[in-house]
């Protein structure tokens, strides 16, 4: 009997071990597939990634802006536009003149000829500013000559700067950045050359397949009137179908028109960002672009706003 009883017995605590083994492991299994779970979350949260792009219009650091400066200081003059600047991811401006040592024959406001050129050392001010990349494509670039661009690149590439854009529509019209894993590509496009035009719709085609985000930047269009012409729309509607994410261009000094073409943006001119055109309301009031980018896996989101800036014989700041 005390053998049968022993034999229940262990029976009975084997039975139990089972048991009790049996639900720790679906417990644990339980768990395991909540950890899965929670691991796959994050990294799906990872991956959603954003930046903030800062894009403004016409940038002359000469004649009586140099004046300014050189009597008040560069910070000073920059002091009320630096901070949104200072916090965007990429900071880009079209900058309408090349960086030469050569002495300006504007700055005595007697010469009428429109020949600029900037202090050297402003492209490093720049650069400790904030700005990331300069636009070259417009009808200021060459007031040099090919020697005063090959200078102005050497000038922002040691400053730590991008850029982007050929007078003549010809070398070195586009450029990447990479920030936060977003990769956007941008293109320079000078209307006024009048040649090459073709160059620039095949570097859309082609920086299409390599970017995130694709900007195109025209100079062009009619100084002083903010309705675009009827070429500026079709080019603008072409660049989109080519494969541009957003139109934003430079040139009337007055900012322009806007508009959306097949769910994309165009702003025809952002006006000017530093100049000395102290004439008008108009040539004194510049737009910025702050473009917020989200990815999220393969998923480009864009969102905008518009920044309004003042620029006048005190300096450049936001209007507000």
């Amino acid at each position: 009997m005390n053998g049968k009883k022993n034999n229940n017995k262990i029976v009975f605590i084997t039975f139990l071990c089972v048991f009790i083994l049996f639900f720790a492991f679906l417990y644990l299994f339980s768990k395991s597939k909540e950890i899965l779970v929670e691991n796959r979350n994050n990294i799906i949260n990872t991956d959603f990634r954003t930046i903030k792009l800062f894009i403004v219009g016409d940038l002359m650091l000469d004649r009586n802006v140099r004046n300014i400066i050189d009597k008040n200081s560069f910070d000073d003059f920059f002091s009320g536009i630096k901070d949104i600047i200072k916090d965007s991811d990429v900071s880009v401006a079209n900058l309408e003149g090349p960086f030469t040592p050569y002495p300006s024959i504007t700055s005595s406001l007697k010469n009428k000829t429109l020949q600029f050129t900037f202090d050297p050392s402003l492209s490093v001010a720049l650069s400790e500013l904030g700005f990331d990349i300069l636009g070259l494509a417009n009808n200021h670039t060459l007031n040099f000559g090919y020697n005063g661009l090959e200078m102005t690149r050497r000038y922002i590439g040691s400053s730590g700067m991008l850029y982007y854009g050929d007078p003549n529509n010809k070398d070195e019209i586009s450029t990447i950045i990479v920030k936060n894993n977003i990769k956007i590509g941008f293109i320079g496009f000078n209307e006024f050359s009048y040649s090459n035009f073709d160059k620039v719709f095949y570097e859309i085609s082609r920086l299409r397949q390599e970017v995130d985000v694709l900007i195109v930047n025209p100079h062009w269009g009619i100084e002083y009137e903010k309705k675009p012409t009827k070429k500026q729309i079709e080019l603008a509607h072409e660049f989109i179908d080519i494969g541009a994410d957003a139109v934003i261009g430079t040139h009337s000094h007055i900012v322009g028109d806007t508009e959306e073409y097949n769910g994309k943006k165009i702003f025809y001119s952002l006006g000017n960002f530093v100049f000395d055109q102290y004439f008008s309301d108009d040539t004194m009031k510049g737009l910025g672009i702050l473009l917020s980018i989200s990815k999220s896996k393969n998923r480009i989101n864009l969102d905008y706003s518009e920044i309004p800036i003042i620029v006048d014989n005190k300096g450049v700041r936001l209007d507000i």
